[in-house]
């Protein structure tokens, strides 16, 4: 469906926003506070940065999982520690400017929909969360996230499942993480067209089935052909910057040794009262996340199937625990594809926007973006209030 069109003014029918808000001129800066939330997050360790290996990480040796960023980077020869920097900040750059103009309809409509857009991407696990993972592959991930969600907004629901297959795809050479991690945005678009006799099941499980193979193949041929020592021997000698041999060694690695050394992080009681926290301190984020997800589908008229269909691909990335100690990425996957996926039936379905709105009234949305900016953002193991609360806990 298309959704393109200037946003509309702010209208009188907005006092009551306006008022809570304070001014009018408050209002208008509510479409801009998540960027200035995830600029404000924005940084993080250059040195021994896991996420900055992956750009020493290329197909010179052949075929090998995680090397699609690394092999189009590949000509430049040399990184200097301004240059690296100068890539992400690039890439996360382009992930905040994309997320406002495909949504520039809701960042910038009425004040209900600037009120939601602030609460929602303010939050935790979006553009603060974006920023403050800096290196991290998720950064890319969530590009690709994107451009499949304008494919479904912008081409017929045919084309868009072509697409989005081709993007996944792009996602699963990145990083397999994709799989689980954001590739359940996608399925959950899937099954709302199939469900409203917007697209064929056929042409859904076509998509699942080549995404999953694809999955396969990666997996199966993507293990290093040369010794995890050659490449960071040659990762070192392309860079000023100090690099992390981990990711160079898991990826040798099996499934039971990626275990054995999660198992190792897990064990250690700082990182469980850290995860703790992060746990709890979630909750009410998700449960708001669940209830305009419920919201929606009244609305809208959707069934219980389709309700329980959404929020188990909604919990896949929680299974990426199994085999990674970065706690808090995970759940933000969970976060953003429900965001995402709210999103995408606001500029859809003209009743999931009206019933959006009628939440976005008054204070309540300024409430939750007070809330959201005092827990400040996932980072990769915990959120930031979780983590100061965890140092006061355990002692410096």
């Amino acid at each position: 469906m298309r959704t393109g069109g200037r946003p509309p003014l702010p209208s009188s029918a907005d006092a009551d926003i306006c008022d809570a808000a304070g001014s009018r001129r408050t209002l208008t800066a509510l479409s801009w506070i998540p960027l200035l939330a995830g600029l404000a997050n924005t940084y993080g360790p250059v040195a021994f940065n896991y996420g900055f290996a992956l750009y020493f990480l290329n197909y010179r040796h052949g075929f090998i999982k995680r090397g699609l960023i690394g092999t189009l980077i590949e000509p430049i020869p040399y990184f200097t520690r301004a240059g690296l920097i100068a890539l992400q900040l690039t890439f996360i750059l382009a992930a905040f400017g994309l997320t406002y103009v495909l949504l520039r309809r809701i960042f910038f409509g009425n004040a209900q929909d600037r009120a939601l857009a602030a609460s929602l991407f303010a939050a935790p696990a979006l553009l603060p969360h974006i920023g403050a993972l800096f290196a991290q592959p998720d950064v890319t991930l969530y590009l690709l996230l994107l451009l499949s969600l304008a494919a479904f907004l912008y081409l017929g629901s045919a084309a868009a499942a072509f697409v989005s297959t081709l993007l996944a795809i792009l996602g699963l050479l990145c990083h397999e993480g994709f799989s689980l991690a954001y590739y359940p945005l996608m399925a959950a678009i899937l099954w709302d067209l199939c469900r409203h006799k917007r697209l064929r099941w056929s042409l859904a499980l076509l998509q699942v089935i080549l995404v999953l193979v694809a999955f396969l193949a990666i997996m199966h041929l993507g293990r290093p052909s040369v010794s995890p020592g050659l490449l960071f021997h040659e990762a070192v000698h392309r860079t000023s910057v100090p690099l992390q041999r981990q990711l160079f060694d898991v990826l040798a690695s099996s499934y039971a040794q990626q275990r054995i050394l999660v198992s190792h992080f897990y064990r250690f009681q700082e990182m469980k009262i850290l995860y703790a926290l992060t746990a709890l301190l979630s909750v009410p984020y998700f449960a708001l996340l669940a209830a305009l997800v419920r919201k929606i589908a009244r609305v809208r008229g959707d069934t219980k199937l389709d309700l329980t269909v959404r929020f188990l691909l909604f919990a896949l990335p929680l299974v990426l625990c199994r085999l990674g100690h970065d706690l808090a990425r995970w759940i933000a996957a969970c976060a953003i594809d429900a965001t995402l996926f709210l999103c995408y039936l606001a500029l859809a379905d003209q009743r999931a926007r009206d019933a959006l709105r009628v939440w976005a009234t008054g204070w309540r949305p300024l409430l939750w973006l007070a809330w959201f900016l005092i827990a400040g953002p996932y980072g990769a193991t915990g959120i930031r209030l979780a983590e100061r609360l965890s140092v006061l806990w355990t002692g410096p």
